[in-house]
């Protein structure tokens, strides 16, 4: 009853104090507490193409995150729950914001299950630049940047540099959860991911009862050359559009993904590729370069880039201040239009 209030104390100190420094609470030799997360606040000045010019300021981005370790029997179990703050985020409506949960998981030795990233995002995120666009950091790679990026519920098996996961399907109609396996390596200053996605993927006849057995493979590296490293990803496959970020077109309708996948009741292809550059000035001043495109085998011939650089000062330790400019060939959400952005932010880390 006494560690219950002590977490109550904490999260109401945590939520009323943006400054909040990271707790640990430990109630015994073998179990900690701990509470963490970021204060992001970000400005946008926005440039569509086809639009009048507009500016947008949200803290949405901001996240608390509470995890707690024990050992039993001489094994580690960890548990972790996560939220940020665009719960009722449309893109059109400000709203108030409301809390949104990320992450949900328990892990025991090698396993882990529950809400979490997906298999795809765990062979790609790794060897990314870092980008301040919250919607854009898979794009052109097979992690995308859509609502697929942590399922509902996620079985991961790791060991080593191979990893196994069985996520939640995206398609109401699948009749196997979406598989994906990849194994990573280093090699010196050189490291590398290499992943394969299965999925049943809904062609959309038969009253969209149909699937097909959707197939992908991807590739991510890192190459580190002195202060600064080169980054790149390449995927290629059918049916991959849902993680791919083909969806973020608009096309999405949750569960129904043959706008992403399919057309005219066969699987569509599509290959994608990503190209980073980062570099560390100083201890303090970072940069980083990156284009990601998508091009997909369907009747429209659908090719979508994005472009995007920044440079992230550490103001002071886990304060970051930064700066991003970033240009779309097409819309990408209803609400991220094509055209150019520049967003300015300061990030705080607990």
């Amino acid at each position: 009853m006494n560690n219950l209030k002590k977490v109550t104390l904490v999260f109401a100190a945590v939520v009323a104090c943006t400054n909040a420094q990271a707790i640990d609470i430990v109630t015994n030799g073998d179990t900690t507490l701990s509470i963490g997360g970021y204060v992001k606040a970000e400005g946008t000045f926005i440039s569509p193409d086809d639009k009048d010019s507009d500016f947008e300021g949200s803290a949405r981005e901001s996240r608390i995150n509470l995890k707690a370790t024990t050992l039993v029997n001489d094994k580690k179990i960890t548990g972790f729950i996560e939220g940020d703050f665009y719960g009722n985020y449309s893109g059109y409506d400000s709203g108030s914001p409301e809390l949104r949960l990320r992450h949900a998981y328990l892990q025991v030795d090698k396993v882990t299950a529950g809400k979490t990233w997906n298999g795809q995002f765990f062979a790609v995120a790794p060897r990314l630049t870092e980008q301040l666009d919250f919607y854009g950091l898979g794009f052109g790679t097979i992690a995308g940047s859509g609502l697929y990026v942590r399922p509902d519920l996620t079985l991961h098996y790791a060991n080593k540099g191979l990893r196994v996961t069985a996520q939640d399907p995206i398609s109401d109609d699948a009749n196997l959860p979406d598989m994906v396996i990849s194994y990573s390596d280093d090699i010196s200053n050189f490291g590398y991911t290499l992943a394969a996605t299965a999925r049943d993927a809904n062609t959309g006849i038969n009253d969209d009862l149909d699937t097909e057995l959707g197939l992908g493979v991807s590739l991510a590296t890192k190459l580190t050359l002195g202060k600064g490293s080169l980054h790149g990803s390449v995927y290629t496959g059918e049916g991959m559009g849902v993680y791919s970020g083909l969806c973020t077109t608009g096309a999405l309708n949750p569960g129904n993904t043959v706008g992403c996948d399919a057309e005219n009741g066969e699987l569509v292809s599509q290959t994608g590729f990503s190209l980073g550059y980062r570099y560390v000035f100083s201890p303090k001043l970072r940069g980083n370069m990156r284009y990601g495109e998508v091009k997909v085998d369907n009747e429209a011939d659908t090719s979508i880039d994005i472009k995007s650089a920044n440079l992230i000062y550490t103001y002071l330790p886990d304060l970051d201040i930064g700066v991003e400019w970033r240009d779309r060939s097409d819309t990408t959400l209803p609400w991220r239009q094509k055209g150019q952005e520049v967003e300015i932010m300061a990030k705080y880390s607990f």
